[in-house]
């Protein structure tokens, strides 16, 4: 009885433990400003701004296509607002319309030549069709326009890691941090990079400082889980796995490592 008590006790600790994204960018909580945001619209059916707040809010519950004709709505009523052309170029991105999105990220660095942030965009797009020059040279002109912007930092890393440039990419993932000390995405792709050079020890540190910054980061669990296979940790890389597993159940690739970690011995 008394385990059983415990046990209640521990489940209900933990549930207070949950980081507060879990109930603040809920699904359900969307749903209720989206129902708001429906009447507010009827009530003033020629507001942009209400059709641009409506249409991101949908992007955020993955309702892409009611997304995008809220952002055309938008658009019909203030032609010219670059922000509504940086929201239907993310959505496009994310919808793999990667023709539109291209355009669209060109659209707003036309009306506003300073916005770094869809130079990073638009890079995006450049390095997921493979253009890794045409997506250097966005992230160097988002730079150039903010040097103090983290995120260009960690996707020109991302391409110089591609093009097999380790040392560059090392230096603008550490750059990165530098400028923002909670950019789990730097220490993920840092610890990616230090692999390749077989530079493990120093990997799993930050795969460590990813995953303290982010406790569901699957790809850090699943990449330490790697990593400490090839240190053969093997306890350590299945437990690694079972995690990201358990964050992921679609994690194909962690539940065959599970199963040929069965032909190891645990520590």
């Amino acid at each position: 009885m008394k385990k059983i008590l415990a046990t209640i006790v521990l489940l209900i600790l933990c549930s207070f433990c949950l980081p507060s994204y879990s109930y603040d960018h809920s699904d359900f909580q969307l749903i209720k400003q989206l129902r708001k945001y429906n009447k507010k619209i009827d009530r003033n059916p020629n507001s942009a701004k209400l059709y641009n707040q409506r249409g991101y809010l949908n992007f955020l519950i993955g309702n892409y296509d009611d997304a995008l004709d809220d952002y055309d709505n938008a658009k019909r009523l203030e032609p010219d607002n670059s922000d509504i052309y940086y929201n239907i170029a993310r959505t496009q991105y994310v919808m793999r319309n990667y023709d539109n999105s291209l355009e669209n990220y060109t659209k707003v660095i036309h009306l506003k030549p300073k916005d770094a942030k869809s130079y990073v965009g638009r890079g995006l797009v450049k390095e997921t069709c493979g253009n890794l020059q045409g997506a250097k040279e966005d992230y160097n002109k988002a730079i150039k326009i903010n040097k103090r912007y983290a995120q260009a930092y960690i996707n020109r890393g991302v391409v110089e890691d591609k093009e097999k440039n380790y040392d560059a990419a090392i230096a603008d993932y550490t750059k990165a941090l530098k400028l923002d000390e909670y950019a789990s995405d730097a220490y993920y792709n840092r610890g990616l990079t230090l692999c390749k050079l077989k530079r493990y020890e120093e990997a799993i540190k930050d795969y460590d400082a990813a995953i303290a910054l982010d406790g569901f980061y699957e790809l850090a669990y699943f990449h330490r889980g790697q990593t400490y296979f090839i240190l053969k940790k093997y306890e350590k890389s299945r437990l690694d796995f079972i995690k990201a597993l358990d964050i992921n159940p679609k994690n194909d690739e962690a539940r065959e490592k599970l199963i040929e970690l069965q032909d190891y011995v645990v520590e």
